[in-house]
């Protein structure tokens, strides 16, 4: 990868509107069958990743934004994750640990926001190159919806305990997508792309 990605040459069929209605319509139809309409959204998904991975082939995203459920956060826990995952390195009792270590490992700063207007607003700010994300199935398609003109690579999240409660994501997969712009190296690299991480609704 030698250019830089810039969010404003990416297309992608969100972006017309006929498209998000047809998609509204489709979901409409499906909703007696959860099953059906789920197999339509992880579609949806994996065509959106394969179109992301293909815009970034010769980019380099210099700021990427991740993103994922407050759900995810153990609940009870008042660790002030919207400004920092500092302490969730030590606490290892949530994904936001794990999610903490990764960005550790590669040197870059996470910071938190609540809500996701906050996480839409955010972006739209930030203008990333990139973002990453986790959330249930109707959030995945409110963010593309929201924030069609930015790649964003997605994953469903892996499970709740209760109805948006401690949820779980794939790391794996979260990790596999960050070291395809930035493996694993030690913390405070020069040139390693800043990170933003907003906790989504």
């Amino acid at each position: 990868m030698t250019e830089r990605a810039t969010s404003s040459l990416f297309r992608s069929p969100w972006q017309e509107g006929g498209f998000v209605r047809l998609v509204g319509v489709v979901r409409t139809l499906l909703r007696l069958w959860p099953r059906l309409e789920n197999r339509f959204i992880d579609r949806l998904v994996s065509d959106q990743n394969r179109r992301v991975h293909a815009y970034l082939r010769g980019r380099t995203p210099q700021t990427l934004l991740l993103i994922m459920p407050r759900c995810v956060k153990k609940t009870g826990c008042h660790a002030p994750v919207q400004k920092t995952l500092n302490q969730c390195l030590e606490c290892m009792e949530c994904p936001l640990g794990d999610v903490a270590h990764l960005c550790g490992d590669r040197g870059i700063r996470a910071l938190v926001a609540f809500r996701s207007h906050i996480a839409f607003a955010l972006a739209r700010s930030e203008q990333p190159d990139l973002i990453i994300a986790s959330a249930c199935r109707d959030r995945m398609i409110k963010a593309l919806r929201s924030t069609p003109e930015f790649p964003a690579l997605l994953a469903p999240l892996t499970g709740m305990r209760k109805m948006c409660l401690d949820a779980g994501i794939d790391l794996d997969w979260i990790a596999a997508q960050l070291d395809l712009v930035l493996p694993a190296a030690t913390p405070g690299i020069q040139d390693s792309p800043r990170i933003r991480t907003a906790q989504n609704s």
